[in-house]
């Protein structure tokens, strides 16, 4: 799964997008190493079953992001 951005500090938090996955539209976050518990969908930005939580202040910038982002995310 290739990454889409790295827009936090380098490797702490990083967004993946596999164009193949099943739907919905969603989008991976890595963080701490872990990329399979945090997914989140791309037009609704709601979380997809997370296994574990992401900090709040992380988890808004994430929604930030994929909002801002939303339109090239989904013409992939």
């Amino acid at each position: 799964m290739p990454p889409v951005s790295h827009p936090f500090q380098k490797g702490l938090l990083v967004v993946l997008m596999n164009y193949n996955d099943h739907t919905p539209p969603h989008v991976h976050v890595k963080y701490q190493n872990d990329y399979r518990s945090y997914r989140i969908e791309i037009k609704s930005r709601q979380w997809m079953r997370p296994g574990k939580q992401l900090p709040p202040k992380l988890k808004r910038l994430i929604e930030a992001w994929v909002e801002a982002h939303e339109e090239a995310l989904l013409e992939q």
